[in-house]
């Protein structure tokens, strides 16, 4: 399981947790049924939200890319910048993620996209919405 995913799988749970858990605390302490159910249902929630991802993580149905940063630009007016990843092929693959999302020119990066259903052309364009997470890998030394 790749580190950028079960941190992320383990920061749905603890978050979901505390909800339920501070919430149902405050809930019982201020004698609020009302609050208390609502906290039941974002744990509920949560828990179906971090089930849903250990079974994508689990079945694979993720794709990872592998390139380092060429360049990244950001677009004006939106929130969106532009990425330029080259992998060890010399493909080249431009990527439009959020501007939240910080990639150094020059360093090497995995990306794990959430797999498109029904395509299997290799045109497809992933966006913010699927990326699932990523990670620097250490920097590619060949042999000399």
């Amino acid at each position: 399981m790749p580190k950028p995913l079960l941190s992320k799988l383990i920061a749905q749970a603890v978050i979901g947790f505390i909800f339920l858990l501070v919430g149902c605390v405050y809930g019982i302490h201020s004698k609020d049924d009302i609050f208390i159910i609502l906290s039941l249902f974002i744990g509920l929630f949560s828990l179906i939200r971090t089930y849903n991802f250990y079974r994508l993580i689990h079945n694979e149905a993720y794709w990872a890319l592998s390139g380092t940063c060429v360049k990244q630009t950001t677009l004006p007016f939106k929130k969106d910048s532009q990425i330029i990843l080259v992998d060890e092929n010399q493909r080249e693959y431009t990527l439009t993620l959020d501007k939240d999302i910080k990639l150094l020119s020059g360093h090497h990066y995995r990306l794990y996209f959430r797999k498109a259903v029904g395509l299997d052309s290799g045109d497809i364009d992933y966006s913010s919405m699927d990326l699932l997470g990523y990670e620097e890998l250490p920097a590619v030394t060949g042999n000399i």
